[in-house]
C-alpha cells in the first residue's frame, strides 16, 4: 500500500487540498483511510511498542554473542534492527558471507552498502534474524 503526505503549515493546507483535487486522477482514498486508521488507532501504537521491545531484546542478546567472536559494533544503536559491525583482524566480509552462505546462513557484507567499496571489513547484521544458534556456530567456523 502506498500513501504520500505533505507536512505543511496550516495556512497552506486548503490550497494544497485544492491542488490535489484538481490534479489527482482518483485513487488513493482507500490507502489514505487505511494509513489514517493505522496511525490513529491505539492498536498500531501497541504493535510498535511490542516491535521496539522485541528488537531491543534481540539487540541485547545478539551483541554479546557477536563479541565472543570478536565482532564489534561500530556503534551501538538505541533502536532499530541492524547492527553495523567490524569483523576481527583482516576478515573479508565478502569471503565470510560466501563461506556462511555455503552453510545456509545469509549475511550482508559491508560493501553491499558502500558506494566507495571501502567497507570490506564490516558486516551488517539483522538482529531480528539472529536468534538461531546455528548462525553463531557457522560464523565461528567461518571466521579465519
Amino acid at each position: 500500500m502506498r500513501c504520500g503526505y505533505i507536512a505543511a503549515p496550516n495556512e497552506w493546507v486548503e490550497s494544497l487540498l485544492d491542488l490535489k483535487i484538481a490534479t489527482g486522477f482518483g485513487g488513493g482514498q482507500l490507502a489514505a483511510a487505511v494509513v489514517l486508521s493505522a496511525l490513529t488507532d491505539s492498536g498500531y501504537r501497541k504493535h510498535m511498542t511490542t516491535i521496539h521491545t522485541r528488537l531491543a531484546s534481540a539487540r541485547s542478546h545478539t551483541l554479546p554473542r557477536l563479541a565472543k567472536l570478536g565482532i564489534v559494533p561500530w556503534l551501538i544503536p538505541q533502536a532499530g534492527m541492524f547492527l553495523w559491525c567490524q569483523l576481527p583482524d583482516e576478515n573479508s566480509a565478502t569471503e565470510l558471507a560466501n563461506r556462511c552462505l555455503s552453510q545456509g546462513v545469509v549475511l550482508a557484507p559491508g560493501n553491499a552498502f558502500s558506494q566507495s567499496k571501502n567497507a570490506e571489513n564490516f558486516m551488517r547484521f539483522n538482529v531480528a534474524q539472529m536468534s538461531h544458534p546455528k548462525i553463531f556456530e557457522v560464523l565461528a567456523q567461518a571466521l579465519v
